[in-house]
């Protein structure tokens, strides 16, 4: 790697992915170092789903009655249910991505599970995210996703609810233009590079860290849209944006994630006085745990093939 490509890393990682990720940790998200993430998906690049977080999570959120009692579904139901939607065959990216939406939203279908009681069988409904109580989920991020289809591609970050990818992130430096994150995103969703990875996520940004835009799977770069946070002035945003930058994340937690950015940043130290940004008032609008759920319950559909945000 030659001194352009280094500072060019550098730039990228200090204007833009690290002040994202940074924003997400003191939003409450936990940082996953790669070698967690490795081991979660088996080592297997083609797999994105983080298995074991997933598994006790959903052991945690789940239960159902039977006559008057509670009672728990048995592990290999639920690691059969984790099975099903890692495992969804890829037919079409938009179709798959669909399926998966109706498999994990309790408005449009959702997952049910048979269970038997005195020889009889009964049909309980599974759920993958606990939309009413948002604290009742896991939330991480992880940087520098290595995923492999058909191509291999590396999204800058990639946002995890239940160990579900829930949003993918591109990010460039402020001096390169945003559309070029919007087309990375689309490219690495093309056929020849790794599509089955976008079927999950339900929202996906291209920012350069003084611009920032999102959308969905399938989402042309002039259809990625600014966020625009209603009803409550930019002097406020920036306010709340000052204290969550102001806020000192863990020693050990900051130079794990440093390392994990590959080197550029490594010895890197966080900037508590920084003057927020259209990308630090967006993460904190979408990315809080509350609103991330509900756009993705609420406000993601499917209009003639088309998937929306």
């Amino acid at each position: 790697m030659d001194i352009s490509t280094i500072s060019a890393n550098f730039d990228e990682a200090r204007q833009s992915q690290l002040p994202f990720v940074e924003l997400l940790i003191n939003l409450g998200y936990t940082y996953l170092p790669t070698d967690r993430v490795l081991a979660e998906r088996r080592n297997d690049l083609s797999k994105f789903i983080l298995k074991d977080i997933t598994f006790a999570k959903l052991k945690e959120i789940n239960s159902y009655e039977h006559k008057g009692q509670t009672y728990q579904f048995a592990d290999k139901d639920i690691w059969d249910a984790i099975e099903e939607l890692e495992n969804i065959p890829l037919e079409g990216l938009i179709d798959t991505s669909k399926s998966v939406f109706h498999l994990i939203m309790p408005t449009t279908g959702g997952k049910a599970i048979k269970v038997f009681h005195g020889g009889k069988a009964e049909s309980k409904n599974f759920r993958f995210i606990d939309f009413a109580n948002p604290e009742n989920n896991a939330f991480h991020v992880a940087v520098e996703f290595e995923a492999s289809g058909k191509g291999n591609i590396r999204p800058d970050i990639v946002v995890f609810v239940n160990g579900i990818p829930f949003a993918i992130i591109e990010n460039k430096k402020s001096s390169i233009e945003i559309e070029e994150a919007l087309s990375q995103q689309n490219r690495n969703q093309r056929t020849e590079y790794c599509p089955k990875l976008f079927v999950y996520p339900q929202l996906l940004v291209g920012t350069n860290g003084k611009e920032f835009r999102y959308g969905t799977a399938g989402t042309p770069n002039k259809f990625y849209a600014q966020w625009k946070e209603k009803g409550v002035p930019e002097a406020e945003q920036d306010s709340r944006a000052r204290l969550l930058i102001s806020k000192a994340i863990d020693e050990e937690i900051y130079i794990q994630l440093c390392a994990g950015l590959n080197g550029p940043t490594v010895g890197h130290h966080q900037i508590l006085d920084r003057i927020p940004t259209e990308q630090d008032r967006s993460v904190i609008a979408l990315f809080e745990h509350g609103r991330l759920l509900d756009l993705s319950k609420n406000a993601v559909l499917y209009d003639a093939g088309i998937k929306k945000i």
